[in-house]
């Protein structure tokens, strides 16, 4: 049997101490900024706030900024990954976080766009769009967290 290594101090994103908090410094703000206009939706189609506005608007409003927040937190994320990607792939919580990731992704962009686009009032479908996006998006944060705590 193979067994795979890897040594970090290979990466030139290693070779300066500083490289990676930067990288975490762009990686964090840029999952609030896109996570965050996501929950902005959210809220709304859960009838809790932004009555003003119809979902559709929000989304239409929101749209810039959660894709423009989504390409940087995935390249900042690739980046950190290559600096230990063994210790990432074999660490649970990191592959809790990527599939909650992958999934929150697929669900904001069929599902929970189809849905916000089409509301007009905040109705039980709706409600349960919203919470399943609160709950995919909770997962990657958490599994972020966790992956600190954990090997």
């Amino acid at each position: 049997m193979l067994i795979a290594t890897y040594d970090p101090s290979t990466n030139p994103l290693n070779a300066y101490e500083w490289v990676f908090p930067l990288l975490e410094c762009i990686h964090i703000p840029s999952f609030a900024l896109s996570v965050g206009t996501i929950a902005l939706v959210d809220v709304r189609l859960l009838g809790l706030g932004f009555r003003e506005q119809s979902p559709a608007k929000l989304v239409k409003d929101t749209m810039l900024y959660t894709v423009t927040g989504l390409a940087i937190v995935i390249t900042s994320g690739l980046l950190l990954f290559t600096t230990d990607p063994l210790r990432y792939y074999y660490n649970s919580s990191f592959r809790i976080k990527i599939t909650f990731l992958v999934l929150a992704i697929i669900f904001n962009f069929t599902i929970h766009r189809s849905v916000a686009l089409k509301a007009t009032a905040s109705t039980a479908a709706t409600k349960l769009v919203g919470i399943v996006s609160i709950f995919l998006w909770v997962g990657v944060v958490f599994g972020g967290l966790f992956y600190a705590f954990t090997d």
